[in-house]
């Protein structure tokens, strides 16, 4: 490909266990749908011709076969196994299926997998086509099992074993942050030089700050916004709450839907919240749609992220382009660089609820601190587009082509 060309690109981003569709902070839709949908969205407004491709989990979906993000990029619904969700736990066995449907397709010119199920099935149709396959992850199993949060399950040798191949087998991986990369490296043995940082972006459009003549609402308040599973760490939100002197006690809003077999998780929440006197401050909402996260987060006075281990951390981007400070753990992997220190917001050097009900009652009782860096968040979200991810990834599809 010559240098300096743009070439129209047939490119299948490969989603098995999730759909683009789904609201994110619902069953098992996070961040990486988020991902999925800015950055499809993003290559098809360079000109390239982008689908993503999922399994269909439901009779509509079968049927149809097809749909559209927002802003019109197909998502075709591929037939493995039966129209109804399946747990994570079974969807390998439904990997060869799913290959096939794949396979089945028109050729497409660059597969790029997203998730290790998506790259057992992706690798195969890739090889099928004569086409690179490209990789990302977006949770490495041996760094989830090295920071595992207490009463979660450790990745299965079968998800650690098809990474480490699949790292080493794929043109390129693609990490989100400089920590998701030496984890990919020490985990696999690849090389180097195949596995490449790539930031995402985040949508300034949907979230940004409040205009400066809206009011604030009353009494302040914190919110997270995730799933209800272990990994997120939710319960130090709520223990750091309980340890904020009543009188100057926020209120705690707690958005996302209950992860698949973590009911006990999350009514434990609830009866944590009771027993340290805070039952009262702390709001439980389910997953919410993307403008009414927008909208909490333009309100909250902070966010909190205290995920035991994030990729990433999408949500902490979102929250800076909203100008919403983050308070998050400098430990938990991608989010020191998702977050940046004293700018978008403030990274604690351990998980003691002492220390972060120490660093919250400090934010909100500094306005002077607080709404500088809401400004210097709403900055630093701005140097971070899906337009710029796109081109990232384009310069990578067509270095492997």
């Amino acid at each position: 490909m010559c240098e300096g060309v743009r070439v129209s690109l047939r490119i299948a981003l490969v989603t098995l266990h999730t759909s683009p569709l789904e609201q994110p902070g619902s069953a098992d839709a996070g961040g990486m749908n988020v991902y999925l949908v800015g950055v499809a969205e993003a290559l098809a407004a360079r000109g390239h011709e982008v689908e993503l491709l999922t399994r269909a989990t439901d009779a509509a979906a079968g049927a149809t076969g097809v749909g559209t993000t927002p802003g019109g990029v197909p998502v075709r619904f591929l037939r493995a196994g039966p129209l109804t969700p399946v747990p994570k736990a079974s969807l390998p066995t439904l990997v060869p299926e799913f290959t096939r449907a794949l396979r089945a397709l028109p050729r497409f010119d660059v597969v790029h997998s997203h998730y290790w199920l998506s790259g057992l099935a992706g690798l195969d149709a890739a090889a099928a086509w004569t086409a690179p396959h490209i990789l990302s992850l977006h949770t490495v199993a041996a760094l989830k099992n090295e920071r595992l949060a207490p009463g979660d399950r450790p990745e299965p040798v079968e998800r650690l074993d098809a990474e480490r191949m699949l790292v080493q087998n794929s043109a390129l991986t693609i990490a989100a942050t400089a920590a998701e990369r030496t984890a990919i490296l020490g985990a696999t043995d690849a090389d180097p030089a195949r596995v490449v940082g790539v930031p995402p972006g985040v949508d300034t459009a949907l979230f940004h700050p409040s205009a400066p003549d809206v009011p604030s609402r009353g009494r302040p308040f914190l919110v997270v916004l995730a799933r209800i599973q272990p990994l997120k760490g939710i319960e130090l939100a709520v223990e750091a709450l309980s340890r904020i002197p009543a009188g100057r006690r926020p209120r705690l809003v707690i958005a996302g839907g209950t992860s698949p077999g973590q009911d006990e998780y999350a009514s434990g929440l609830r009866r944590l919240a009771d027993e340290r006197g805070v039952g009262d401050d702390v709001v439980f909402l389910p997953a919410v749609p993307r403008h009414e996260a927008a909208r909490l987060l333009r309100e909250a006075s902070l966010l909190l992220v205290p995920s035991h281990s994030e990729t990433f951390g999408l949500v902490a981007l979102e929250a800076a382009a909203s100008g919403t400070p983050v308070v998050a753990a400098r430990s938990a992997g991608g989010l020191a660089e998702a977050v940046a220190d004293r700018v978008s917001g403030v990274l604690l050097e351990d998980r003691s609820p002492a220390a972060w009900a120490e660093a919250v009652d400090d934010l909100l009782g500094d306005p002077d601190r607080l709404a500088a860096l809401s400004a210097s968040a709403a900055a630093h979200a701005r140097r971070h587009t899906w337009a710029q991810t796109a081109a990232q990834l384009e310069r990578l599809y067509e270095r492997v082509l």
